[in-house]
């Protein structure tokens, strides 16, 4: 049943707000000190929401993304602060973003409520303990804050305001990157074309993210503002280096455009295929060092992630139902740095997922996934281009997880996107349309009309 809240003056809206942030759900309340009512199934829980509330909900959304943002910049390393303080500001604001989340009360996911213990049952016999039950904690305030877990109108606002600066910065840091490139300013992080980001491989998800959005948005409207930024934000995704957000771009803006241009998507198609061709069979000997493509070229095809997918799965083997622990690996993309901190790249999120949840937080995760595709698919499709913008970045972020793994490293800013997408995707999936009800209405209304008038006697 469609949980729905009440205020004091009896007039009902609509619960979750549609995800997109358009802010409908706090605007259906009043400014001042209101009551509401959160109804779920047979159950209901009375609130007290000031407006103050919704208020410090958007600004520790807002406050999550730009510290997530920083992360992600060269910033840190010209600040004077050491990694744990780094690690220490995440988690406060977290732990604040949660807090107030679970403020609003309402209810939680049933399915999402069993994910959190599941991810966290390798802890048991987990060879780093502390390294495992600290990652493990900040990526359940990660969950919690933004996730698809918590159903009220305050978590709704949270996850509202997160998610559209989260959409905003994106294009925006796209055109910031294609000036970058433009006026050929230096690169200030680690590899080939990064910007002001700490490395390339972070640049390129992140500008072809942009892409993907201004996509979604070009299809629906606004098409030589969104298609410009569109077409030119490939370049950056290009110049970054990175083979995997140029495959994700490709695959989430066809699948985009043939959904609502589907002459437009199969041109698309086949001219993304004649590049894979052109990739893969010339050699990086032939690429020029001016050359956009240059940095994928002097890649080459070869698969650098073969080692990570095999030490995943012998880790699985190693622990099949537990897993070995939240950002814990024993084989290839393992190091230590002094002793102290255990750099983590599993190589492939799905394959993390397993071997450190095992089988039992990797079927929890699926189905609670499950759930919310099923719902988003049966929600009602009037959202305007929100519902193409979060259909776009699951089809990138369900690409670029092959052969990375972000999913569960919560200072990661790409694990990130992918919580605030889902809490997006959560929220949408609950604007539902009681079709049963539309259609006898519209029945109704039919007779009504078609009746003929009654003759006096």
């Amino acid at each position: 049943m469609r949980p729905r809240f009440r205020n004091t003056s009896g007039r009902r809206v609509g619960f979750p707000c549609r995800s997109g942030g358009n802010g409908a759900l706090e605007r259906g309340l009043t400014a001042g000190d209101s009551r509401v009512e959160i109804h779920a199934g047979s159950s209901s829980t009375a609130l007290n929401l000031p407006g103050d509330q919704f208020k410090m909900a958007r600004w520790c959304g807002v406050l999550v993304v730009l510290v997530y943002f920083m992360r992600g910049t060269v910033l840190p390393r010209y600040v004077p602060v050491p990694y744990a303080g780094w690690i220490l500001l995440t988690g406060a604001a977290l732990a604040l973003a949660a807090g107030v989340a679970i403020s609003g009360g309402g209810s939680w996911r049933t399915a999402w409520v069993i994910v959190l213990p599941a991810f966290g049952a390798g802890l048991v016999q987990a060879e780093q303990f502390n390294a495992a039950a600290s990652r493990w904690l900040g990526l359940a305030l990660l969950i919690i804050a933004l996730g698809p877990v918590v159903r009220n109108p305050v978590a709704c606002a949270l996850r509202s305001a997160a998610w559209r600066l989260t959409v905003r910065g994106l294009t925006g840091l796209t055109a910031v990157f294609v000036l970058w490139y433009a006026l050929r300013l230096p690169n200030l992080g680690v590899g080939f074309f990064t910007a002001f980001m700490n490395q390339c491989m972070l640049a390129g998800p992140l500008a072809g993210l942009g892409v993907v959005i201004a996509i979604a948005r070009a299809v629906r409207g606004d098409p030589w503002r969104w298609g410009l930024l569109a077409t030119l934000g490939v370049i950056p995704v290009l110049a970054s280096g990175s083979r995997l957000a140029t495959l994700a771009t490709g695959i989430a803006g066809v699948f985009l455009l043939t959904r609502r241009k589907p002459a437009l998507g199969v041109t698309v198609a086949l001219l993304c295929m004649l590049f894979a061709y052109r990739f893969v069979t010339k050699p990086a000997t032939e690429q020029t060092g001016e050359s956009v493509t240059s940095a994928l070229a002097s890649k080459g095809s070869a698969n650098s992630r073969t080692g990570f997918w095999e030490s995943r799965i012998l880790e699985f083997k190693s622990s099949p139902i537990v897993g070995i622990g939240i950002g814990v690996v024993t084989g290839s993309g393992s190091a230590r740095d002094g002793g102290l901190v255990i750099q983590v790249e599993p190589g492939s999120s799905y394959l993390a997922v397993l071997a450190m949840t095992g089988a039992l937080g990797s079927v929890a995760f699926v189905i609670a996934i499950g759930i919310l595709v099923l719902g988003f698919a049966r929600a009602a499709g009037d959202q305007g281009g929100d519902r193409d913008v979060l259909s776009g970045v699951g089809v990138f972020l369900a690409v670029h997880g092959v052969a990375e793994g972000w999913v569960l490293a919560f200072g990661s800013p790409l694990c990130f996107l992918f919580w605030v997408w889902l809490g997006g995707f959560g929220d949408a999936a609950l604007v539902t349309t009681n079709r049963r009800v539309e259609r006898g209405l519209h029945a109704l209304r039919k007779v009504g009309t078609s009746r003929p008038a009654l003759r006096p006697a």
